[in-house]
């Protein structure tokens, strides 16, 4: 009875799995909120930064009367080893963001080498600088269907080598 229950188990989560599985729509629409959260994320590195070197100016000293915290082992943690928890969780979300920006800086570079500068110059426009379509299209002077294609094919380049054959199914 147990090996049946086992592999009744198994086999729903396999099919639970593969209905899970991204579609390509959403790998382009995840790949969109990377692009335009690529400013949003610079900035985060910027002030998580400065937060760690306020955080370690700051001295603190004094215990918490009301907040009484518990490291392993049921003891006390000192007030530098609070201090140095509040780096870390600082320092944690730094590596995150970073590793963000460096991964969609190296897929830029990648389509840049595949492509031109020009379509990489498309993406910054539109993601990062959130330059309208038609004003691109005019200043290229191209049709806003032109530009709008043109976008949605490096978009797409991008899910690929972000997602890989995820972007595909």
């Amino acid at each position: 009875m147990d090996n049946k229950k086992l592999i009744h188990d198994t086999v729903v989560a396999t099919l639970a799995a593969l209905n899970s599985q991204p579609k390509p729509q959403d790998c382009y629409k995840a790949t969109e909120a990377r692009l335009y959260a690529y400013p949003v994320l610079l900035e985060n590195i910027k002030r998580y930064k400065l937060d760690i070197r306020d955080l370690k100016k700051e001295k603190n000293t004094e215990k918490s009367k009301d907040i009484t915290c518990w490291g392993g082992a049921s003891s006390r943690l000192t007030p530098e080893e609070k201090q140095q928890a509040r780096i870390m969780a600082v320092e944690v979300k730094l590596a995150r963001d970073q590793a963000e920006v460096d991964k969609i800086d190296r897929i830029l570079n990648r389509l840049e080498a595949s492509e031109d500068a020009v379509a990489v110059d498309l993406i910054r426009q539109v993601y990062f600088f959130c330059v309208p379509l038609d004003d691109i299209a005019l200043r290229e002077g191209v049709s806003l269907s032109t530009i709008q294609r043109r976008r949605t094919r490096l978009v797409r380049q991008l899910a690929l080598m972000l997602y890989g054959a995820e972007a595909l199914i």
